[in-house]
C-alpha cells in the first residue's frame, strides 16, 4: 500500500503539527492574539487540506492516519494546558471534564486495536454523535481563546463545559453499542452488519431422531 506521503493535504498536517507547540507556548505565555492567530491558522488548515483530498484526488492512507491523529494532539494538548490553574487564562476548563475526554478517546482507541488486531475489523467510521462532540470540544477551546481576546462572553464556555460532557457520554456509549454489533458477526466469520442465525429447536423429549437417508437415495428409488 503507497502510503503517498507528500501530497499537499500531508504538508498541511505537519504544519499543524509543527504548530502545535507554538499555540500551546503562547496560551502558557498568556500571549492570548498570538494563541488565537495560531489556532485560527491551523484551524483554516485543516479545512483546506481535507477539501483537496476530498475533491482534488489527494487523499493517501498516510492522511487518512495523520490527520485524525492532529486533531485529537490539538485538542488532548489544549484541554490540558487550559485545565491548569497556572495557565493565565480568564476560564479554565474543569479537570473532570479533561478526564472524561480523554478517558473516552483512550476507550476508543482500546476498542479499535482490538477489532483491527484481534478480528480483523479496521472500518470504523465516526459517527454523527462522534463528530457533535468533536465540534463541541473544538468550540470550548474557541470560547476561551476569544473570551481571553474580549471577543466572546464567558458564559458561551459554560455552555460548552455543559454540552461537551453530554456528547461524549453519549458518543461513548454509542461508540461501545457499535463495537458490540460488529464483534458478534464478526466472531462467527460474517461481515459486520449481518445477523447471526439462531440455533434450531431442539427435539423434543422422546421424540425420534431425524435419520439419514439409506446409501443410494430415498427408499423405492434406485441409485443411477
Amino acid at each position: 500500500m503507497e502510503l503517498r506521503p507528500w501530497t499537499l493535504p500531508n504538508l498541511l498536517t505537519f504544519a499543524r503539527l509543527v504548530a502545535l507547540p507554538f499555540l500551546i507556548n503562547a496560551i502558557l505565555e498568556g500571549q492570548h492574539m498570538d494563541a488565537f492567530v495560531i489556532f485560527f491558522a491551523m484551524a483554516v488548515s485543516d479545512f483546506v487540506d481535507g477539501f483537496l483530498a476530498r475533491h482534488f484526488g489527494m487523499a493517501s492512507p498516510l492522511g487518512a492516519l495523520l490527520d485524525p491523529i492532529a486533531d485529537k494532539l490539538f485538542l488532548v494538548s489544549t484541554f490540558i494546558v487550559f485545565a491548569l490553574k497556572s495557565t493565565p487564562s480568564n476560564l479554565h476548563i474543569p479537570l473532570w471534564l479533561v478526564l472524561l475526554t480523554v478517558g473516552r478517546d483512550v476507550l476508543i482507541i482500546a476498542a479499535a486495536l482490538v477489532m483491527a488486531l484481534g478480528l480483523g475489523i479496521k472500518s470504523f467510521p465516526p459517527t454523527f454523535l462522534g463528530k457533535a462532540n468533536t465540534f463541541a470540544e473544538i468550540s470550548t477551546v474557541v470560547a476561551i481563546l476569544m473570551n481571553n481576546i474580549d471577543r466572546m462572553p464567558a458564559w458561551v464556555a459554560g455552555v460548552c463545559f455543559t454540552v461537551t460532557p453530554l456528547l461524549t457520554i453519549a458518543s461513548g456509549v454509542h461508540y461501545v453499542f457499535r463495537a458490540s454489533a460488529s464483534i458478534g458477526p464478526a466472531s462467527h466469520g460474517l461481515p459486520a452488519g449481518a445477523a447471526v442465525a439462531p440455533p434450531g429447536p431442539a427435539p423434543a423429549e422422546g421424540a425420534p431422531a431425524p435419520q439419514a437417508p439409506p446409501p443410494g437415495g430415498p427408499p423405492g428409488r434406485s441409485p443411477s
